[in-house]
């Protein structure tokens, strides 16, 4: 099957980072430009920055919001604006923010991570009562917990509304900020079939971002109340974020948000597609998706990750091969339903 039309074309299943913008996108940057409307965005004079903010800011049902480079960007920035250094901010031990954004919050906001178990990538209400420290000369403070929707390493899992709401009730009884890393929030509304404002109307912070399912080019946005992004803007600038003609990505952010999103309920049915194709495969450890994620297990098989990736490689298939004994694949605008059968096809030959 290597040497057909159809194994030619390279179906990239690493991310759903790698989607390119959309023809529109690059139309709307363009027409924003021809028609003057660039500034410079540290002063707030670009009208397209200002129009995708206040855009955002009314989809997440938050008073105001802010354009920031990436999701780490935007959760170092709402970690560091809501908090001090050398307090305590509770994590889900696999979280995204605590695992693969570089320590930031350590490194650079003074901030002292505590990892707890979490059920599906969710903090237990209960759980976070039971770590939150007392107020001792001897403990940081524990002042903000972040949750995770959707959950990357649990395999791309939703948290609903009323977990969301128990788990800030607990936080804010003790003072806590909440902050939800909601980098593929959209993903989570369009499986609920629910607004996004619904995930978020109980957290203090939130942050989106444009560039994965929804294929903006770049950009993240966070969103909070207008004391916190004015606190924000400082953070920002701190961390070299500060923009000028930032309009130019700003632009496609807006056909994000307007034109992209329904459209997320495709990945997810590829996602399905794919598990119940290769779900029988003997010894092969697999969960149904409840989005766009799906991981891979492979420890009752005679092969690993990396070795995985290297003959799905050969038939121009790209996975990443660093999660241990499980390989994850995430679909995206870029994969088509035909490139799910031929994937199919190969991981069937591969796990037999």
């Amino acid at each position: 099957m290597s040497g057909d039309s159809v194994s030619m074309k390279t179906i990239d299943l690493r991310s759903d980072t790698i989607t390119q913008p959309t023809d529109e996108m690059i139309e709307a940057i363009v027409k924003a430009h021809k028609s003057g409307r660039f500034g410079d965005d540290v002063i707030g004079e670009d009208e397209v920055v200002n129009e995708l903010q206040e855009k955002a800011a009314k989809i997440l049902g938050k008073e105001a919001a802010l354009l920031v480079t990436s999701g780490t960007q935007g959760n170092l920035i709402s970690l560091c604006s809501q908090t001090s250094r050398g307090d305590e901010v509770v994590v889900e031990k696999q979280s995204h923010t605590f695992m693969f954004e570089a320590g930031s919050m350590a490194s650079i906001g003074g901030l002292y991570p505590k990892p707890v178990e979490g059920v599906r990538g969710y903090i237990l209400p209960e759980t976070l009562e039971s770590v939150i420290s007392p107020d001792d000369a001897h403990y940081a403070r524990t002042r903000m917990v972040v949750c995770e929707n959707t959950h990357n390493y649990a395999g791309g899992t939703v948290t609903r509304p009323e977990q969301i709401k128990a788990l800030a009730s607990v936080a804010h009884d003790h003072d806590l900020k909440v902050h939800c890393d909601g980098a593929r929030l959209f993903n989570a509304s369009v499986a609920l079939g629910i607004p996004a404002r619904k995930l978020v109307e109980d957290v203090d912070s939130v942050q989106i971002c444009l560039s994965k399912g929804l294929s903006a080019p770049v950009g993240s946005i966070i969103a909070g109340s207008t004391e916190f992004i004015h606190a924000a803007h400082r953070t920002r600038k701190k961390l070299g974020g500060g923009m000028r003609q930032a309009g130019i990505i700003a632009a496609p952010g807006i056909v994000a948000l307007e034109k992209m999103v329904d459209r997320l309920n495709e990945d997810h049915e590829n996602a399905k597609l794919l598990y119940e194709s290769i779900k029988d495969i003997p010894n092969l450890v697999i969960e149904k998706p409840e989005t766009n994620i799906l991981f891979l297990g492979l420890q009752n098989l005679n092969i690993n990750q990396m070795q995985l990736a290297e003959e799905l490689a050969k038939e121009n298939i790209r996975v990443y091969g660093g999660y241990g004994v499980r390989t994850r694949m995430v679909t995206n605008r870029m994969v088509q339903r035909d490139d799910i059968d031929h994937v199919v096809t190969v991981l069937r030959r591969l796990l037999k």
